[in-house]
């Protein structure tokens, strides 16, 4: 019975394990493991030559790391420069990845694909354009700001859309949201479905019903109750707005 062994060209996990070491920049194999809920075991296997690296595993490091689709499965041959892998996407075009600050302490925050999470059937907004699509901070940063998440992999990049939550955010701004976070535990803003149409909006739990609130008073509150509360699909909770403002 052939094994992936037999048949996988030994390049492609050179390429892997150099692809991986370059996102690790100068973080130990211990401070990286910690920083992504990884097994130090394991990542020291893959390093030192013992495991290979394989396609699905690859992907799961991706998607644990938070990096762009591709980055570890199918790096380019060609390594552009010490800070730069070039990895091939699905639709087969080739993106450089920047990974000069993915080192100890940065956490990289991908884009949410949320149309996927929605699922079929579902409907977004005219207004939801993709404005920011990855985000590099420093895990200090989001500890300064009081953001307490589930895992730095469950992080991604949405964009607020609409002019409901405009005391909070402005439409077409950032926001960062963890994905861990699937149902209304305490008051705050989600990004949801209702009745197959999506939201970002401030949740408050109350006796047997959720009230929908926007930030802007001239969006009047709604009550999610009864059997339209089974049409309530939770995706992420909303940690913060990145702002900007034109100087």
């Amino acid at each position: 019975m052939l094994t992936e062994s037999d048949y996988w060209p030994m390049d492609i996990n050179e390429l892997r394990i150099k692809a991986l070491r370059r996102v690790m920049g100068r973080a130990s194999q211990k401070d990286f493991a910690n920083e992504y809920g990884l097994d130090a075991s394991y990542l020291s296997q893959l390093l030192n030559g013992h495991r290979k690296l394989g396609e699905k595993a690859a992907a799961t490091l991706e998607g644990k790391i938070g990096l762009v689709s591709g980055a570890l499965v199918s790096p380019s041959a060609h390594l552009a420069d010490e800070q730069t892998i070039e990895a091939e996407k699905n639709d087969g075009s080739v993106v450089a990845v920047d990974f000069s600050r993915a080192r100890q302490g940065d956490i990289h925050i991908p884009q949410y694909d949320v149309r996927a999470s929605m699922g079929p059937g579902q409907v977004v907004p005219k207004e939801y354009v993709e404005t920011v699509r990855n985000i590099t901070v420093r895990s200090e940063y989001l500890r300064e700001q009081g953001i307490i998440y589930t895992r730095p992999e469950n992080l991604a990049v949405i964009t607020g859309f609409g002019e409901s939550m405009g005391a909070t955010f402005s439409s077409g701004d950032p926001l960062i949201v963890d994905k861990g976070v699937t149902e209304v535990v305490v008051d705050g803003v989600y990004a949801f479905t209702l009745d197959g149409m999506l939201y970002i909006k401030r949740l408050q739990r109350l006796p047997k019903m959720i009230r929908m609130i926007s930030d802007n008073e001239a969006f009047p509150p709604y009550d999610i109750k009864g059997a339209e509360l089974e049409s309530l699909v939770v995706h992420a909770r909303v940690l913060l707005a990145w702002n900007a403002r034109r100087l």
